[in-house]
């Protein structure tokens, strides 16, 4: 099996695609963006694409949910994968934090590790990257002699850097969700535990459809364990809602409240029905510090 994956080496989400239970079989080819990694499944040159959908303390990955929401073709997500997250900051070997002037990251690690950042370094710039394995390339290739990398510990190994200061995340049990995305198929089986995921689109309908919307799962005991609005792009004010639901496609008060949404809705995607992560699951993904 091919999996694209958000790369270069190093990344939390290749911890996330090597903890998968089918691991050893898998193909791992990392892509630079989140959407060229979803590219790969659409076109057909890989069966499935491992994202980063959503962090515990600052939120969803916006790449990632505009391709579920907007992008141009199908996906389906397929399974989850919960890690921890920790974050070191690392340098080429005999710098020192004096001789730092910039620290490189993915926005959702600089924002982790922003009091950090505050308290210990505060003049140096902020620079973004697309991951946090791509900042620690960057400043091993040495182009910038005074750069600094926010990563895991995993990519200061991968990249020859010395790791200068541990634990610097502000939320010491920060755990990233990632999904594993296919190009279409039939949901999972049902497991007794699963979540469904989908997006609504109540574009042009009458004010108070969305409560309406929402009133249609917890009528019927469905709970919502996520919800998040998303610009349609057509004007001002209009949105796509994208849904995390407890319980499974094919459970009588799901399918029941999906269908009552449908009478109300513009559209309604269902992009997968899928088992919940859970560590003690068998054959489910084990969390592990991804850093390690």
């Amino acid at each position: 099996m091919k999996y694209t994956y958000l790369g270069p080496p190093g990344t939390f989400t290749e911890a996330a695609l090597r903890s998968l239970p089918n691991a050893s079989g898998i193909q791992a080819m990392p892509r630079a963006t989140v959407p060229a990694a979803l590219s790969a499944v659409r076109s057909g040159e890989s069966d499935c694409a491992v994202v980063p959908l959503e962090n515990s303390v600052k939120g969803v990955v916006p790449a990632t949910l505009e391709e579920l929401v907007t992008g141009d073709g199908p996906l389906h997500i397929d399974a989850e994968v919960q890690l921890p997250v920790t974050f070191h900051l690392m340098t080429r070997p005999q710098q020192t934090r004096g001789d730092i002037t910039s620290v490189l990251s993915h926005p959702h690690a600089h924002a982790q590790c922003r009091k950090w950042l505050d308290q210990h370094m505060p003049d140096v710039d902020t620079v973004f990257s697309t991951s946090t394995a791509a900042a620690a390339r960057t400043v091993a290739e040495g182009r910038d002699q005074n750069a600094a990398a926010i990563a895991s510990s995993a990519a200061a190994q991968s990249y020859g850097l010395d790791v200068i200061a541990s634990d610097i995340g502000e939320h010491a049990h920060a755990v990233t969700r990632f999904i594993v995305v296919t190009g279409g198929g039939t949901p999972r089986a049902r497991t007794g535990d699963d979540r469904t995921t989908l997006v609504v689109s109540a574009d042009g309908l009458a004010a108070g459809v969305l409560v309406d919307i929402l009133h249609q799962f917890s009528s019927r005991g469905v709970s919502l364990t996520g919800i998040q609005s998303w610009p349609t792009g057509s004007e001002l004010g209009s949105y796509y809602f994208f849904l995390d639901l407890e319980g499974h496609i094919q459970d009588p008060a799901v399918t029941d409240a999906i269908g009552a949404v449908r009478c109300r809705a513009t559209a309604v995607h269902v992009l997968g029905s899928y088992p919940r992560h859970r560590a003690d699951r068998p054959g489910s993904p084990r969390p592990q510090m991804a850093a390690a």
